[in-house]
């Protein structure tokens, strides 16, 4: 079975989705491997967000995925509904049309099985096969290998500032080399620094990520995030600096773009981190220079519009 056994690693699911209330009640997922639930969640948002769950994984062996959507009803005339865009295993996605992915409408009992989609009207459980590439072991042949990368503390200094929406402020995620290390939301709306410390091996380049994740548009209000700049060990890199990019959506390397100030949608700004910027003695990281007011355009935010089907009960 996947969730036992001597060879396990460390995997990151993120499922993409948003849904539909019915009766104040969201729907509710269930997240299953092999299956044995490994987590589960609540879509509480009608605009498309990230629901991660981790879990202890079988290396080097083939599992199956299911995303078993368990509260599907009516409520006063209303359908509650379940939509999920993709599933990213470690960072790599699987859209929920892929043609290896199958949908089990209803009872979850192989009966009803149509090819994979987003909307999730009758609940039943999205399969995902994932082949065993996603999930490699430690190579650990050279005993050189196992022991450990000797690491440094190094501070980080996101600058950054926020448009609210709904009185919530923008939410994002430090991560390092696809690792999350830290959060913060950003109530400010002038450019304020948050400061981190992170390990880093000195001997190797990196990526440090800006992951914002909780974009959304309430009562014409869009939601948010700016980034002036990232200062790793005193040396600072601007949001838009060569080398630095912006992968819009789920981190998974298909919509990226040069890197800038504004992330209007949910996304992670990566900037990269060289040896030499490691190696020497930290200095006195600068005082950014106060921003002009931001005035990019903001594009005309769009929330996913599934067409959904007149309420039936599924025979």
């Amino acid at each position: 079975m996947s969730l036992t056994g001597s060879n396990l690693i460390d995997v990151t699911f993120a499922i993409d989705a948003w849904g539909q209330a019915a009766g104040g009640v969201w729907p509710h997922l269930a997240l299953k491997l092999d299956g044995a639930t490994i987590g589960q969640a609540t879509v509480n948002s009608s605009t498309l967000g990230r629901y991660t769950i981790s879990a202890k994984v079988a290396a080097d062996s083939a599992h199956k995925l299911q995303i078993v959507y368990d509260n599907d009803g009516l409520s006063g005339g209303v359908d509650r509904n379940l939509f999920v865009r993709a599933v990213s295993v470690n960072g790599t996605s699987i859209a929920a049309t892929d043609p290896s992915v199958t949908y089990d409408k209803g009872a979850v009992d192989g009966k009803d099985v149509v090819k994979g989609q987003e909307a999730l009207y009758w609940g039943g459980a999205l399969n995902v096969p994932l082949p065993a590439s996603l999930f490699p072991a430690a190579d650990i042949a050279d005993p050189a290998a196992a022991v450990p990368a000797a690491t440094k503390s190094y501070s980080v200094v996101v600058n950054a500032w926020g448009k609210s929406a709904g009185g919530v402020p923008p939410h994002f995620k430090l991560l390092v080399d696809g690792k999350a290390v830290g959060d913060a939301k950003v109530a400010a709306t002038s450019q304020t620094a948050y400061k981190f410390t992170v390990d880093l091996d000195p001997t190797q380049a990196h990526k440090v990520q800006v992951q914002y994740d909780n974009d959304a548009v309430v009562n014409g209000q869009d939601r948010s995030l700016f980034v002036g700049s990232v200062v790793v060990n005193g040396h600072s890199v601007a949001s838009n600096a060569a080398g630095v990019t912006y992968d819009r959506g789920a981190l998974d390397g298909k919509d990226v773009i040069s890197g800038q100030q504004g992330l209007w949608w949910n996304g992670t700004l990566s900037v990269p981190v060289t040896k030499d910027m490691l190696g020497g003695t930290t200095t006195t990281t600068p005082t950014a220079p106060t921003p002009t007011s931001p005035a990019p355009t903001s594009p005309t935010p769009t929330a996913p519009a599934p067409t959904t089907p007149a309420p039936t009960t599924p025979t």
